[in-house]
């Protein structure tokens, strides 16, 4: 993977209070720049004010934050595209419109992108945009962020109002985009983590405002092992092993544990009357949450 020598976002110890309530407590992270990354959280994890900061409008109680190797400010808004998750075309008359206004915006934009991407999302351009339904007006934006060539593209929450189709269309643009210009890079903020897990090189997940895990989703994932078959034999393949989640299924147990090391996974499958399979990210979100709120509690 090639990869800028500044990081694409590194956040040092970003506090953001509102009164009382503290939307980011202390979250540090980085991640390197040429990657597709997912910021990774529940609705009101703290996503969108982390966005706000980067994005400039919104200014930090605490810490610091850089974008792209230098800090938050008028330097790094040129580089930066930000798609919202609500939108919002001011008076622009439809998609046409709206799409010289981004030609105008962005330096890097790639027209012949744009020209590809209107129609794969079933975009009329002299339709007005009133007359878009939400699906349409998210396309619209969508087909902005991925045509703007800048050098960080974010997206919150992309796949709101679209259907299972266009939502596979968008993921499958970022793949492609990712490919054909491995010097950018693409940052997905959602809760919808199956969704988006197969484009991630990265992922960054948070919860209260705070970091819960980082890295490549293989390494976040390779500790945590689904294992399942006749209750008494999963039982006995995992004694030992921390386990996270038990269910039934169908007759048999299906038991979620946590390795002491990869190569546990082996030894458990040795065993030959159990069935296992990798733990998905989503789940492994859930089951760090699960541990935080324990620990909240327990405090």
């Amino acid at each position: 993977m090639e990869t800028n020598a500044a990081p694409a976002i590194c956040v040092r110890s970003l506090t953001r209070r509102f009164g009382r309530a503290v939307a980011l407590d202390e979250l540090t992270f980085s991640v390197a720049s040429g990657q597709v990354v997912g910021l990774l959280g529940r609705n009101g994890a703290g996503k969108s004010t982390l966005l706000r900061i980067l994005s400039g409008q919104l200014r930090p109680s605490g810490g610091e934050a850089e974008l792209l190797g230098a800090p938050v400010g008028v330097g790094t808004l040129g580089r930066l595209c930000l798609i919202g998750d609500t939108p919002d075309f001011g008076g622009l008359k439809n998609a046409a419109s709206f799409l010289a206004v981004c030609r105008s915006l962005f330096p890097a934009w790639q027209e012949e992108e744009a020209v590809r991407l209107v129609p794969l999302f079933g975009l009329p351009l002299k339709k007005p945009l009133k007359g878009y339904s939400r699906g349409m007006q998210t396309a619209l934006l969508l087909c902005a962020g991925l045509a703007s060539g800048a050098e960080l593209t974010v997206f919150d929450e992309p796949s709101l109002g679209l259907d299972a189709v266009m939502r596979e269309r968008f993921y499958d643009a970022v793949v492609e985009a990712r490919r054909r210009e491995p010097q950018r890079t693409f940052l997905i903020s959602t809760h919808l983590i199956d969704e988006v897990a197969r484009t991630l090189d990265y992922a960054v997940m948070i919860d209260g405002g705070r970091l819960l895990a980082q890295g490549e989703p293989e390494a976040l994932t390779r500790l945590y092992l689904c294992v399942s078959g006749a209750a008494d034999d999963v039982r006995a393949a995992t004694a030992g092993f921390a386990t996270l989640r038990d269910e039934e299924v169908a007759g048999s147990l299906v038991r979620y544990v946590h390795l002491n090391r990869p190569e546990d996974a082996e030894e458990i499958r040795a065993c030959g009357r159990v069935q296992t399979a990798p733990v998905s990210l989503q789940r492994l979100f859930v089951f760090l949450t699960g541990e935080k709120e324990a620990e909240r509690d327990a405090g």
